[in-house]
């Protein structure tokens, strides 16, 4: 692929305010979601407990807030860099069905965005279900605390910017 190319696609598809606004919103969510998993049974606990709605929704916004505290600002990085990736990688899988539905060619999309989808996604969740297998204790004597797996997710989001850009260059038929 043509670095060249690759820029201009994305500098065309990334650079207008919707998908600025779609990037931002998908990496607010991302790391959200991230921020919620690190105290999930505190929020369920909580959530189904017999409170009254503000009382509750207060509580639940200071363990949200909490569980930023609970993560070392080097996680924060690193889960709002996966964060901005998937939004990038969101953002194009977009455009590129918008860019196939103009043009009729749907069908198109099930076959070749299909590796999008599940590429996109937090490339470190499918880790858990490895827990479920005994891995977990690797994990924990892993040598830089568990920053190896969040470059290794990182690596696969920009796999899948590549693959993205390389799809949507074909979408475009652009030389």
């Amino acid at each position: 692929m043509n670095f060249r190319i690759a820029a201009a696609i994305l500098k065309q598809e990334l650079l207008t305010v919707r998908s600025i606004i779609l990037i931002l919103a998908l990496t607010t969510l991302f790391v959200s979601f991230s921020a919620v998993i690190v105290n999930l049974p505190s929020f369920i606990s909580f959530f189904f407990n017999d409170y009254l709605f503000f009382t509750k929704a207060n509580v639940l916004w200071l363990i949200f807030i909490g569980s930023f505290s609970a993560i070392s600002s080097i996680d924060i990085v690193l889960v709002t860099i996966m964060g901005v990736l998937f939004g990038i990688n969101m953002t194009l899988l977009i455009n590129k069905y918008n860019a196939l539905k103009r043009r009729g060619n749907l069908r198109i999309m099930f076959g070749t965005g299909l590796i999008s989808v599940f590429a996109v996604g937090c490339a470190s969740c499918g880790l858990s279900f490895a827990s479920l297998i005994g891995i977990s204790a690797v994990i924990a004597i892993l040598p830089f605390g568990g920053i190896e797996l969040y470059i290794l997710a990182i690596l696969i989001l920009l796999i899948s910017l590549f693959y993205n850009l390389k799809q949507l260059i074909k979408v475009c038929k652009i030389d």
